[in-house]
């Protein structure tokens, strides 16, 4: 009996270390506002070892906490990201039309996005054949390495100095050659990017970030400086160019051709004018100025974003975006037009009792610079 009162205080006594411990990590966590999507702060105490374990790539966060702890002499295991072994590169650029980006490290994970050819990376740390990586949205997740081709810091920048071209098609393939029948060497989708090869009559040559070279039409690429320059129009042009997708299927974490989810599929319309949105609905929503709406719906304009969610607590989880005439378009099942017309075949009651606010976006606070494009944080 003395023995079993022994334990049970024992493990009361580690218990209450470790809730203490916790509490201190949870603090910090909340005063830095650290969000998972966008900061790696995977942090345990264990109270065995009086130790911090895990990783981070807050450094800021990290002094804090280990402030938090000081006099205490807690031991400092907590791994600070980028950890790179010796000869591994820094950066990893996107390999394939539409590169999947995982929770885990594992093909069975949540997708939680996806990054199109030619986008660079930064890498965090290497799992086996798995790279966490960074992207110019600030998202950070888990690709194949199969999927990316490493790059030194020097290579990067000499890639994003080469004649870059952005291939405009919805969908389309690069072939071997400019002959009759040619086989792809691989798919492309709207927004990738490619190294600029020769013109040949009608085809372009283009080179993969693996140094792979293929062919597609003249006219399905463009310079990304003569885009960006005649990317100038908004709300109407933006609107037509989403009609593309009409009929694509839903897709949780997608920003493709081949599938959206709902943030995946407005992000890909407002590209189309060399307007970048970030990822998700809920930071989508943080950015632009309200629209005034009432029962007409008149103060709306093509283009402008609707938000959807739950009126209690108003929490953001869907968004689409107005085409006029009482009538949106957004992806939900699949790619598709309702309206808040009554009257109307695709009337959507329920959308329009859970719409929250609509928000206009100026073109200039989200415009893509010419240069690099994409630009990844430091």
């Amino acid at each position: 009996m003395f023995k079993l009162i022994t334990k049970i205080l024992v493990l009361s006594l580690f218990s209450s270390i470790y809730v203490f411990g916790q509490n201190e990590i949870s603090e910090i966590k909340n005063q830095f506002k650290i969000d998972r999507r966008t900061t790696i702060y995977e942090v345990v105490y264990d109270p065995v070892t009086h130790s911090l374990k895990g990783k981070t790539n807050n450094i800021a966060a990290k002094k804090a906490l280990l402030d938090k702890y000081k006099g205490k002499n807690i031991k400092d295991s907590l791994l600070v990201l980028p950890h790179l072994l010796p000869g591994q590169m820094p950066f990893v650029i996107a390999n394939v039309s539409v590169a999947n980006l995982r929770s885990e490290p594992e093909e069975s994970a949540e997708l939680s996005s996806q990054v199109l050819l030619g986008t660079p990376l930064k890498v965090f740390e290497k799992l086996k054949g798995w790279y966490r990586v960074q992207c110019p949205d600030q998202y950070i997740g888990w690709i194949d390495a199969s999927t990316v081709k490493p790059y030194s810091e020097k290579q990067l920048s000499e890639y994003q100095k080469d004649s870059l071209i952005i291939y405009t098609d919805f969908y389309g393939k690069a072939l071997r050659d400019t002959t009759s029948g040619s086989l792809p060497v691989r798919d492309l989708t709207f927004g990738n990017l490619l190294v600029k090869g020769k013109a040949s009559g009608n085809y372009t040559e283009v080179i993969f970030p693996d140094k792979m070279k293929g062919f597609v039409t003249t006219k399905s690429v463009s310079r990304l400086n003569t885009w960006l320059k005649h990317s100038e129009s908004y709300g109407d042009d933006i609107a037509r160019f989403s009609l593309n997708y009409l009929g694509t299927p839903y897709l949780w974490g997608g920003t493709s051709a081949k599938g959206v989810d709902c943030s995946g599929f407005t992000r890909m319309s407002y590209l189309s004018k060399g307007l970048y949105l970030p990822r998700d609905a809920s930071q989508q929503a943080l950015i632009g100025e309200k629209v005034p709406v009432d029962s007409t719906f008149r103060s709306l304009h093509v283009g402008d974003l609707l938000f959807f969610g739950n009126t209690e607590t108003k929490r953001v989880s869907h968004v689409a975006m107005w085409l006029g005439g009482m009538s949106f378009i957004h992806s939900s099942g699949m790619v598709r037009i309702d309206s808040f017309d009554p009257k109307a075949h695709n009337y959507s009651e329920y959308n329009l009792n859970r719409l929250l606010f609509v928000k206009r976006i100026k073109p200039e606070t989200i415009k893509l610079k010419e240069g690099n494009l994409y630009e990844l944080p430091n």
